[in-house]
């Protein structure tokens, strides 16, 4: 019985502490977000550059209601507030898990927040000026000889944003696999036998965000796939002799 309650009052314990961590990440996610609203106008002129610069003669993007452009602002802020508040939250997160790691193994939370940050922005970088350009323009040559385009704010907002936040949560494959390692479900060896479908898995995500069109482009995209689930095998390995 008394065992018992020892392992509830643990359970509270780490539920405590995650709604505390969450908080915090929350707070965190907020004031990023009120940042990025005062800087909307200077971020949504970023994200229209590739437009123009797929669609040369598309000078203006349009909307429909007057509500509209003010629920794009919002919603531009909220998920650029995340991706710019991306190290903080990260850190929240990783510092709930690190209680449950050796004392030797906690010194590498700071690295991993790093590496997870890093990780986020390069492929959002690599989104922006590389992969999103090629696809607007892929995407509008299926229409571009018998079709007006007419691009709308929220729609392309929307659009632009969640490619972002895919990007961004790909390029989170070492966290995972190393969080996967932790929590016993996959082993090293287990990751190192799955390495040649991981390779295949690339170029298949690799097709499908790039369109399908240009095999160089799809190159570019998963040889950094690939890479990062070899930084996962790396990270667990390093774990691994840590203990």
């Amino acid at each position: 019985m008394k065992e018992v309650e020892e392992k509830k009052l643990s359970l509270i314990e780490h539920l405590l502490e995650l709604r505390a961590c969450l908080i915090k990440a929350f707070i965190g996610w907020v004031i990023a977000s009120v940042i990025a609203y005062f800087l909307a106008d200077h971020i949504i002129d970023l994200l229209l550059k590739p437009l123009m610069k797929a669609i040369p003669q598309q000078n203006y993007v349009f909307f429909r209601t007057f509500p509209e452009v003010f629920a794009s602002y919002l919603k531009l802020s909220i998920i650029t507030g995340f991706i710019f508040g991306s190290p903080y939250i990260f850190y929240q997160l990783w510092s709930f898990i690190a209680p449950g790691l050796y004392p030797h193994e906690q010194k590498w939370v700071k690295t991993a927040v790093f590496l997870t940050s890093f990780a986020f922005i390069l492929g959002d970088l690599l989104a922006y000026f590389f992969f999103l350009p090629f696809i607007l323009k892929f995407l509008y040559s299926f229409g571009e000889k018998f079709l007006v385009f007419k691009p709308f704010l929220k729609d392309y907002i929307s659009f632009c944003l969640r490619f972002f936040l895919i990007i961004g949560a790909v390029f989170q494959i070492p966290s995972f696999m190393v969080l996967l390692n932790r929590l016993e479900i996959v082993n090293y060896e287990g990751f190192k036998k799955f390495r040649p479908y991981a390779i295949l898995l690339a170029f298949f995500i690799s097709a499908i965000l790039t369109g399908g069109g240009d095999p160089f482009n799809q190159i570019i995209l998963a040889i950094p796939l690939t890479l990062l689930y070899e930084t996962g095998i790396i990270l667990i390995r390093l774990f691994k002799t840590l203990k």
